[in-house]
């Protein structure tokens, strides 16, 4: 199954991702226009995108446990 998965890589070099199934590109321009001190809604988590380094977005097809990277969208 194609997901779209969102990673973001903080300051400190950790990352958090999400999984969409639609192409979130509007959902993250939205965000890239905020204030960076603006907190973001993940299923998961709560991100601050002030200590944000960098939003790549993915398209990948997950089998169960394992991720097959196709291209950067």
């Amino acid at each position: 199954m194609e997901r779209y998965k969102v990673i973001f890589e903080f300051n400190n070099g950790q990352e958090e991702s999400s999984y969409y199934t639609e192409n979130p590109s509007s959902r993250v321009n939205d965000w890239l226009e905020r204030e960076r001190s603006h907190w973001v809604r993940l299923e998961n988590a709560l991100v601050n995108l002030k200590n944000v380094n960098v939003i790549r977005v993915g398209l990948v097809r997950v089998n169960g446990e394992s991720e097959e990277f196709i291209e950067w969208v």
